[in-house]
């Protein structure tokens, strides 16, 4: 209840607290007075009434006017609300339309990306296609090239074994060249067998045994130095004293100084010498001639090393006659030394240095054939 209608009710309950002590108040001799209090009670009463009334009048009207401010008021704010939603729906709008556009943006970006992986796409398909013909081409190529290098390594082991008699370096081609068509597969099988029968004709060949030539070929330079000399050896007049006197016939002192010197030379090569009066030797004719000699004895190891080197069988042979003859002629053949050159010399002799190459220029026919004929 509001303030205006507990008033209204104050009012009319004073007014007849009033009148109830104005009726007690009243003597009962005065009645004028009482029906004057009775009017004026009802006066009263009335004017409570009418005051009641008018204030619930004004309290219907102010509850009206309240919930008209109220109405105006939810009015002001619905408005204000619905300007606000506006307003928010005009700006999420315009941000619709900004993501429109920029969806819009990003979808014609997909579409050229797209576009560009798909030609890309194709452009890997034309490189793979290229990529392909390329490898197959290579592999015919390939196949070409390895056909002909080993055609050429047959030829190859066919001058090693002409030219040089070079079996192991034979070999070794045959083997390269069989390794090249090993990755033809099928293709190559007959050119395999042809290396296969060309192989085995080699490896029947009995290699000579070049290390002990050599080795016994270094033994011998080795003991040159000490080789003895024969007895017996009478050198010539000192090729130098005549020279000397030849030249400066005068000169007393120089021809003295000669002798000497050629007299220790005599000394020092007779701790050399051994005597050996039953075979014929041939004379030095002075001690430059045995330094001569081991050089010619030298020369002739090294010749007969190269011609086992080449397989001369011929100037091996001439070589090896040469310093056998040299070492009887002019060194102590009953020192132990020449005994044991000489039987080196020997076992070289009976050394054969000359090989016959298997021919398999027929077995690689094949081979060459083949590789002339893609």
């Amino acid at each position: 209840m509001t303030d205006e209608t507990k008033q209204t009710n104050s009012t009319e309950s004073a007014a007849l607290t009033q009148a109830d002590a104005t009726a007690d108040t009243t003597t009962p001799p005065q009645p004028p007075r009482r029906i004057a209090g009775v009017l004026a009670l009802i006066a009263v009463l009335v004017l409570a009434l009418a005051l009641g009334g008018m204030g619930w009048w004004g309290y219907q009207q102010l509850e009206q006017l309240r919930a008209a401010q109220t109405g105006l008021v939810e009015r002001s704010a619905l408005t204000a609300l619905e300007r606000d939603q506006q307003d928010r729906l005009g700006e999420m709008a315009g941000r619709v339309s900004n993501l429109n556009e920029r969806v819009e943006t990003r979808l014609e970006s997909l579409a050229q990306m797209q576009n560009r992986v798909e030609d890309g796409a194709a452009a890997r398909r034309n490189l793979t296609d290229r990529v392909d013909q390329l490898y197959r081409r290579m592999q015919a190529e390939r196949a070409d090239w390895q056909g002909a290098e080993a055609a050429y390594l047959a030829r190859i082991a066919q001058h090693r074994l002409r030219f040089n008699a070079d079996v192991a370096g034979a070999l070794e081609a045959l083997e390269a060249a069989d390794r090249l068509l090993a990755g033809l597969g099928g293709a190559a099988v007959d050119r395999r067998e042809a290396l296969a029968a060309a192989t085995n004709q080699l490896l029947a060949v009995k290699p000579i045994d070049q290390v002990e030539i050599n080795r016994r070929l270094t033994r011998i330079a080795n003991a040159l130095d000490q080789l003895p000399l024969a007895a017996g050896i009478a050198p010539a007049p000192a090729a130098d004293a005549t020279t000397a006197d030849s030249d400066n016939a005068d000169d007393q002192n120089a021809g003295s100084r000669l002798d000497r010197a050629w007299q220790r030379l005599q000394q020092g090569l007779g701790e050399l010498v051994t005597i050996s009066r039953e075979r014929a030797v041939e004379p030095l004719p002075d001690s430059r001639s045995r330094f001569l000699l081991q050089q010619n004895l030298m020369l002739q190891v090294e010749t007969a090393r190269l011609a086992a080197l080449q397989g001369e069988s011929e100037t091996y042979q001439q070589a090896l006659s040469q310093m056998q003859q040299w070492v009887e002629s002019y060194f102590d053949s009953a020192a132990q030394s020449v005994r044991q050159v000489n039987s080196e010399i020997e076992a070289l002799q009976a050394t054969s240095v000359a090989m016959e190459p298997p021919r398999i220029a027929a077995l690689l026919a094949p081979v060459i054939e083949g590789a002339d004929g893609r």
